[in-house]
């Protein structure tokens, strides 16, 4: 594997590589308007070369389509992602050259402080096939299970005169997931409360660890991780556990369960918390 850093000059690096490919190209890009490259991926297309592109739906790939017309009429197989928003920059050149980073395929991009890597890689070392295969493999992923084939000019207008507006979609879901974040660390808090005023003996410790080591969420992920591989429950869910009646509702592996916070943890994380919480019919 040769590989090379840019971070001046990425658009030209990126057109110099588009022009050195002889077989297939492979592009998954957040924003793709650059017309440049959407007209050298069409002249790669019209010489033969197989061309799949897969772009998100945000807005701004779809102010001015007539290039991306282009590269459907001579071919090129076109591919918009849905609902997920897909915020890779990566491309792959005659699966032997991978283009990643931080730069998307925009005008934009070129005033931003951005890189890419280049890899040139040999197919030969075990470890340069499997780096091929894993991005073959994502790029495989998003064209057969979560986009739509874009394959006449009415479909891409779908997707013009309905704009998903990407930047206050991903802005509205880190609010969401801050205030999840928050009510999540309060829940905790309330039910340690709720323990001690029961008289049962938690630890006045686990509050402070939880502000200081990381946060509600991760604090109690670790606890969890513990849980799982041990197959032991921790000392507090146990002094819930032993009071008559239990008091297990207080714990934190009852909160995890709830389908309120179920999206700030794993699903092997929550059918955890779901099994223990079934043994005590909550």
């Amino acid at each position: 594997m040769i590989a090379t850093v840019y971070f001046q000059n990425i658009r030209e690096e990126i057109i110099s590589n588009l022009r050195k490919a002889n077989c297939n190209i492979k592009v998954a890009v957040a924003w793709l308007t650059d017309e440049d490259i959407i007209r050298t991926l069409s002249q790669k297309r019209e010489a033969g070369l197989e061309v799949e592109i897969v772009i998100s739906d945000s807005k701004e790939n779809f102010k001015n389509t007539n290039k991306l017309k282009d590269f459907i009429r001579h071919g090129g197989k076109l591919f918009i992602t849905t609902p997920k928003f897909l915020h890779h920059k990566f491309c792959i050149i005659d699966d032997s050259v991978i283009i990643n980073g931080s730069y998307n395929w925009s005008y934009s991009a070129r005033t931003n402080e951005e890189n890419i890597m280049v890899f040139v890689l040999d197919k030969m070392l075990p470890e340069d096939a499997n780096l091929i295969s894993r991005f073959s493999a994502k790029h495989k992923f998003f064209c057969d299970k979560i986009s739509q084939h874009i394959l006449d000019m009415a479909s891409l207008n779908a997707f013009r005169n309905n704009p998903r507006d990407a930047s206050i979609a991903l802005s509205q879901l880190d609010e969401h997931e801050i205030t999840l974040r928050q009510e999540f660390e309060s829940s905790v808090e309330h039910s340690f409360n709720q323990a001690l005023a029961a008289k049962i003996p938690i630890s006045h410790l686990l509050l402070n660890r939880m502000k200081s080591d990381g946060g509600g969420v991760d604090f109690v992920k670790r606890i969890l991780h513990d849980e799982i591989n041990s197959g032991d429950m921790k000392s507090g869910f146990r002094k819930l556990e032993e009071v008559i009646p239990h008091r297990v509702d207080l714990s934190l592996e009852y909160l995890v369960s709830r389908p309120k916070f179920e999206s700030l943890f794993s699903k092997e994380e929550v059918d955890f918390c779901k099994k223990q919480m079934k043994k005590y019919n909550l």
